[in-house]
């Protein structure tokens, strides 16, 4: 690897010394929303899609993707550690500012009724449900959808014609953009010196990436050590490996081997980056890429690894 190159050292320490708390606050003062949105089995129910669509053409600076991507990659970490399901759902409230359910089948009827009982992921639920069950006196209605129409900021629940779905998304975007959950700095977890959320450790370690990348994990966490002081020690290496497996689970990174090491490289700039606030932070670092890249083009091995890189990504 070229990571002990004169030409990488010296772009990295440049990185490195633009990325002061000056520049990343930028970056963390105004991140896009990210929505988790969950549904049926897509072989049989369509409206989550439908959604998808809608959202992509008209609020696009809503950062969406399906829970399930995110929800399997921390089940995984459940097998490797200690981590039990409460931890997941932390996680998951950590990472996201709205969970949209879409009550439409006995898997996502389940969903519901576990992250109802999420004190954290309850006030950021959103539930949709078909309006021929409005008035039922069932389980769902008087248990978990009358529990988050107490809580969640984004209440009350939204009942709507399944056979029309998009007819109900202008109501549900506008509590989407015009809500917040407000959460205590003393109660969430904190990362570094700059006391970043979960939320925006990730877009952070994205940063990186996309600034440096094809990058290693341990690249990654010697930096982020250096800018933000976070990134020494199993559980802050774990941290941002998990993170950056989040981020291959929802397909804004992608990951190459080369000589038995992972390099991840950012793929999906346009999902990322479309958000105003983002943008800017795109811009910062792009700027910085361009900087680095007149030492790292410089060197043989980078640039082997890079059309690599292209290759498998595209």
């Amino acid at each position: 690897m070229w990571y002990k190159h004169p030409r990488y050292l010296n772009a990295k320490k440049r990185f490195i010394k633009e990325s002061n708390a000056s520049t990343l606050g930028n970056l963390s003062s105004h991140l896009p929303k990210i929505i988790f949105i969950c549904g049926g089995d897509e072989k049989k129910c369509h409206n989550r899609e439908k959604i998808e669509s809608y959202l992509d053409r008209y609020h696009s600076k809503l950062l969406h993707f399906r829970a399930e991507y995110a929800w399997a990659e921390m089940s995984s970490v459940v097998s490797k550690s200690n981590t039990n399901a409460l931890d997941l759902e932390k996680w998951l409230a950590g990472f996201s500012d709205a969970v949209v359910i879409l009550v439409e089948s006995f898997g996502t009827v389940a969903e519901l009724g576990a992250f109802s009982i999420s004190d954290p992921l309850r006030k950021k639920l959103l539930p949709i449900l078909d309006k021929k069950f409005q008035n039922d006196d069932s389980f769902i209605n008087t248990g978990p959808i009358r529990w988050v129409d107490n809580d969640s900021v984004y209440k009350p629940s939204v009942y709507t014609d399944f056979s029309t779905i998009l007819t109900c998304m202008p109501e549900v975007v506008s509590r989407l953009e015009a809500k917040t959950v407000y959460k205590s700095r003393d109660l969430e977890d904190r990362f570094g010196n700059l006391e970043f959320s979960r939320k925006e450790l990730m877009f952070f370690i994205l940063y990186i990436v996309t600034a440096l990348g094809p990058i290693s994990a341990k690249e990654i966490c010697d930096i982020s050590h250096s800018i933000i002081d976070y990134g020494k020690g199993a559980k802050h290496k774990n941290e941002i490996s998990f993170i950056l497996s989040l981020c291959i689970a929802l397909r804004l990174v992608e990951f190459t081997v080369i000589d038995e090491t992972k390099l991840f490289t950012c793929v999906d700039y346009v999902k990322l980056y479309r958000h105003e606030s983002t943008k800017r932070a795109l811009r910062l670092s792009q700027h910085l890429r361009a900087r680095c890249l007149s030492d790292l083009l410089l060197i043989p091995e980078f640039n082997e690894t890079l059309r690599k890189v292209d290759k498998n990504v595209a």
